[in-house]
């Protein structure tokens, strides 16, 4: 009986405060984490089709097409269907994908939910962060980090 009339005071203590945790959305932006997984963009001109995105991708969100000459015909990537994981992000050798802090994408039917490439290039950034630009790689692990010469055999 007191654990429950001490929870009920740091309930009521923390709702008296005054102090207001909803946003009013959408007149009021929220913050969003730096590490918050969102809509996926996409570049073409980064993009070399080596298909590493689509191998490592879990649930088969990404489907890439290619023609006779390794061109890349169509990337399709089912938005209804990731788990927002960032392997694929991770495991691109060129950064041709990101997953952006845009949380604003909606679809009445799951065929709105799939991207072809040209709406993957055309995803605004969440208040106009680039994320690679924002990134500072983690530099622990490079070779020849630090003094001296760098030799990489």
């Amino acid at each position: 009986m007191i654990g429950l009339l001490k929870s009920l005071a740091t309930t009521m203590k923390h709702a008296l405060d005054g102090e207001v945790y909803t946003v009013a959305y959408p007149d009021e932006v929220p913050k969003v984490s730096p590490r918050f997984r969102g809509v996926h963009k996409f570049s073409q001109e980064r993009c070399i089709w080596c298909r590493q995105c689509e191998k490592v991708c879990p649930n088969d969100t990404i489907q890439i097409v290619m023609d006779d000459k390794r061109n890349g015909e169509q990337y399709n990537l089912h938005i209804g269907q990731c788990v927002y994981c960032r392997l694929c992000e991770e495991v691109c050798p060129t950064d041709a994908i990101l997953l952006t802090q845009n949380f604003e994408f909606t679809g009445d039917t799951k065929s709105e939910l799939v991207y072809n490439k040209e709406q993957l290039k055309a995803v605004p950034w969440y208040k106009d962060i680039d994320p690679l630009e924002v990134r500072e790689p983690d530099r622990g692990g490079w070779v020849g980090e630090g003094d001296g010469e760098v030799d990489y055999q």
